[in-house]
């Protein structure tokens, strides 16, 4: 029998200056250079992964119609989550244009920075949300732990949106208290629109000196409160490489999950993510 897919659901490309990354400081120069999709093929096939979604990190156009060129470009790139300017007045005209393509699979904005968390209270990105529902386009919500209460009343207010969050919302994992996480997970799940990325948690451990039990308290509170048909598996690359190997990470999730039925698994491994992103390219 040949084995399911995988679906890394969760990475990013680009290239490199000073200039666009000031995040990435003198000890973070590990990712100081270009990720290209030459490069991420290979991982890919070293780790077992036939494809992938890739997600925006510039709030630009530009980037969002440089990544669909890759899609275009490389089969196993099955989706883009890209940018749109979801607060502009003609939000519904700029969907329109991309409608057509099948690689655009989602949208994304950076709610954790804190000229973008504006947005909650903001009523034309509200109306861009529901711009996105129309046209059934899943929302990646990537947010801090400290923004749990907006986010619950956003996912909320669009009920009929499709919202991901990336990375378990960010679990304070190096600091161990996980208390006020853990509600808010708890709640946040009760929300049936709502799935979950496995992703990220080694940036948000202990670096260096991570240990796979760091994440399993989380992973576990994961899949009680969401179940694996509402968890995707993602990397995070390359950030991720800040803090871990992509091999290291994948061997990780594949312990931690390992005690699940075969079709638990592969949901969590490729399901999720092909239902939620309608990825029309997964053979």
């Amino acid at each position: 029998m040949t084995a399911p897919q995988r679906i890394d659901a969760h990475h990013h490309f680009w290239r490199y200056t000073p200039e666009k990354f000031p995040w990435i400081t003198p000890e973070r120069m590990v990712v100081g250079r270009d990720f290209l999709p030459d490069e991420f093929e290979d991982v890919l096939k070293d780790n077992g992964i036939s494809g992938s979604v890739v997600i925006q990190n510039f709030r630009t156009l530009k980037e969002t119609d440089w990544l669909l060129g890759f899609a275009d470009k490389y089969s196993w790139i099955k989706g883009v989550v890209g940018w749109f300017p979801l607060t502009d007045p003609g939000i519904e005209e700029i969907l329109a244009s991309y409608q057509t393509n099948p690689n655009i699979v989602g949208a994304r904005d950076i709610l954790q920075l804190p000229e973008v968390s504006l947005y909650f209270e903001d009523p034309d990105f509200h109306r861009g949300l529901d711009a996105l529902a129309k046209v059934q386009l899943p929302y990646d919500l990537l947010i801090g732990p400290w923004q749990f209460a907006e986010s619950i009343r956003l996912v909320d207010t669009h009920p009929d949106l499709t919202i991901v969050l990336s990375h378990l919302g960010k679990p304070p994992i190096a600091s161990g208290d996980l208390e006020k996480w853990k509600t808010d997970f708890r709640e946040i799940a009760q929300r049936p629109n709502v799935v979950c990325k496995l992703s990220g948690l080694p940036l948000e451990s202990k670096i260096p000196g991570w240990l796979e039990p760091d994440f399993q308290p989380c992973i576990d509170l994961a899949l009680e409160c969401f179940g694996p048909d509402r968890m995707m598996f993602g990397s995070d690359w390359p950030p991720c490489l800040m803090a871990t190997s992509y091999e290291r990470w994948v061997k990780a999730v594949e312990a931690a999950i390992g005690a699940l039925s075969t079709a638990e698994q592969t949901a969590i491994w490729q399901g999720t993510a092909t239902e939620v992103y309608g990825l029309t390219k997964v053979q």
